[in-house]
């Protein structure tokens, strides 16, 4: 039977880490289960002696710093020194002398006669002219042919495709490029599903995508069913090349690395992916790894907007409901979040009260039905009505109802 001892013995004897295969591998022992690698492990992390960081199980200092073999001498304690409550002549003095600057001081003081003259009195600070530089931050309008750019859509391989389209009713095929939106509704809705079919997709397509996760951890190293196995189970059944996803899916796991949850590591973190690889689209699954205080959460989400508006990424922000009402803006961080953001998109579920819900769902009052709806988009048309959706047996989400036709679909 491997003791405790054994492990950390086996730790310092491998540079003061190593994972739970070479762990189990190295000293003949099961990975799971009573003895087993893993649970002694977890023994002595909760003992403080080693700490997990990703799949490596590394030693603490206290492990490492051998524990000295005779006690020290016990120190007398130190003598507070007294303090001195008797006063001398010469602080007596200095203040006498600075009572006497203040009240001279106090003198030249005018009271204003008038407050409300005071409060409305005009401001004298003069703004230094700095014209070349403040003119720089004026722009002026392109001449008419580099004006306006061609509307482009970026295909996610869903439904949401076909919710976009231009002024004239044509489909966008995507969603606006470079577009960043809110997805949100009540837990359970199909949010994350449908972000992690739209992950494997693009990324299948050649499309660097950057996944953050903030609810599940990617890879785990018990038998848990993780994000990352479930991701492959999609691409298998969708006949996806994992090779390709592999190749282009960058995985931020705030889960296994909580210090990803300080806001300056992770945005730092987020720079470093995005400039390198390139990345396309990025999914934030969900905004409460932006910020832990929903107060400040609009403020996070707005400064990643602009940073992906300027640097030409498409983002989807997830998000969950606050309130009972459903099938409306109302979400974590407030309507100012969504505010920020080009658009917001409704997976949600609940009963049909209202008659418009009634016409577009096609069904009677009072039924239970899950939800798709793009709520508003400042960048182009797009589909108003709300779409029936299910979650399919395999882990999809689907719509139950034809799409609603457009001008396109018409002719």
């Amino acid at each position: 039977m491997v003791e405790e001892k054994d492990i950390i013995e086996f730790l310092k004897a491998h540079q003061g880490k190593a994972s739970l295969n070479e762990v189990a591998e190295g000293l003949g022992i099961p990975k799971y289960g009573p003895n087993s690698a893993y649970a002694t492990l977890q023994s002595l992390k909760n003992k403080g002696l080693i700490e997990r960081r990703g799949e490596q199980w590394t030693l603490t200092a206290e492990a490492t710093v051998p524990t000295p073999s005779t006690p020290h001498a016990p120190q007398a304690p130190a003598q507070t020194p007294t303090l001195e409550t008797t006063t001398t002549p010469e602080v007596e003095q200095l203040m006498k002398a600075v009572a006497k600057t203040l009240a001279e001081a106090m003198k030249g003081v005018k009271t204003p006669t008038d407050e409300w003259k005071l409060a409305t009195k005009p401001m004298t600070t003069k703004i230094e002219r700095k014209e070349d530089k403040l003119s720089s931050f004026v722009l002026k309008p392109d001449e008419a042919p580099e004006a306006k750019k061609p509307l482009l859509g970026f295909p996610t391989g869903t439904f949401l495709d076909y919710l976009f389209m231009t002024p004239e009713g044509k489909i966008l095929n995507g969603l606006p490029i470079c577009g960043q939106f809110a997805i949100t509704g009540l837990p359970g809705g199909g949010k994350s599903i449908l972000v992690e079919e739209i992950a494997i997709r693009v990324a299948s397509s050649g499309r660097k995508v950057l996944y953050a996760t903030a609810e599940d951890t990617w890879k785990s190293a018990t038998p848990r069913f993780d994000l990352q196995s479930r991701l492959k189970q999609k691409a298998d059944i969708l006949g996806l090349d994992w090779n390709k996803i592999r190749e282009n899916l960058f995985v931020l796991d705030t889960v296994a690395y909580p210090e990803l949850r300080d806001w300056n590591t992770f945005a730092e973190t987020y720079r470093y992916v995005a400039e390198k690889e390139k990345i396309e689209l990025a999914i934030i699954d969900s905004v409460t790894v932006l910020e832990a205080y929903r107060g400040a959460l609009k403020y996070r989400v707005m400064e990643l907007a602009r940073y992906n508006q300027v640097h030409g990424i498409t983002a989807l922000y997830i998000n969950q409901r606050s309130t009972e009402a459903w099938d409306s803006y109302d979400m974590a961080g407030g309507i100012g979040l969504a505010h920020n953001l080009d658009g917001t998109i409704i997976i949600d579920y609940g009963r049909v009260y209202w008659q418009d819900q009634q016409v577009d769902l096609a069904v009677n009052r009072g039924e239970f039905v899950r939800i798709a709806r793009v709520l508003d988009c400042r960048m182009c048309n797009f589909e108003r009505r709300r779409i029936r959706v299910d979650i399919t047996p395999n882990g999809f989400l689907r719509t139950t109802q034809p799409l609603p036709k457009t001008e396109e679909t018409k002719a």
